[in-house]
């Protein structure tokens, strides 16, 4: 189910559900408030860089994004997600094609998201916004990811995960000749220094 057509509205319902104005959002987010506008009218297709900044901006991640909206992680959430019934969604930019795999029963829990990274592809995610508390796992199915953090490039083969917080830049390179695939398996942390409850 490729989502691009209804990402738009989906961007649109998950600003108005914060109850923020394009300029709130612009702000949070980095993103001008016309590049916003035109994301919103559906005139522009977001990068995946532009969707972690909006992310961000909102407090959340991208694959929340990526949820219908009013699907929830309570009671009456779909606990079986279907593959024909996951959204997927390509980045215009890399070519990238990534697809939410976890039903909407688990959101707010562990989300799980599959990626498909063409040969050569490239993406940068700044994550300039600070830590809104959301860590990831990368776990490589195929091919060959070299992920950077920061300043440290690790080379990623097939059966290799890593796990990192989102509060620094990360760049992921797929520096092979065969598309790469891997599953991202989002969750949320308390900030650094805060004791476990």
């Amino acid at each position: 189910m490729e989502i691009a057509a209804t990402l738009p509205d989906r961007i649109r319902a998950a600003r108005r559900a914060r109850r923020m104005t394009l300029e709130a959002l612009a702000e949070a987010s980095g993103v001008s408030r016309a590049a916003l506008s035109k994301i919103e009218r559906g005139e522009a297709s977001p990068t995946a860089a532009l969707l972690a900044r909006l992310a961000a901006g909102l407090g959340t991640s991208v694959a929340s994004l990526f949820a219908e909206p009013g699907d929830a992680g309570e009671a009456g959430g779909a606990p079986l997600g279907r593959a024909a019934d996951q959204p997927a969604w390509t980045d215009p930019q890399s070519g990238y094609v990534r697809r939410n795999v976890s039903p909407s029963a688990a959101r707010g829990a562990a989300e799980i998201v599959d990626v498909t990274f063409p040969p050569g592809g490239r993406v940068v995610l700044d994550n300039a916004l600070g830590f809104h508390g959301l860590a990831q796992q990368v776990w490589v199915i195929e091919g060959v990811i070299d992920l950077t953090i920061g300043e440290e490039t690790t080379r990623l083969e097939a059966g290799d995960c890593l796990f990192m917080r989102l509060d620094a830049p990360i760049a992921f390179h797929n520096p092979g000749e065969t598309p790469a695939r891997y599953a991202v398996v989002l969750s949320r942390l308390p900030a650094r220094g805060t004791p476990a409850p």
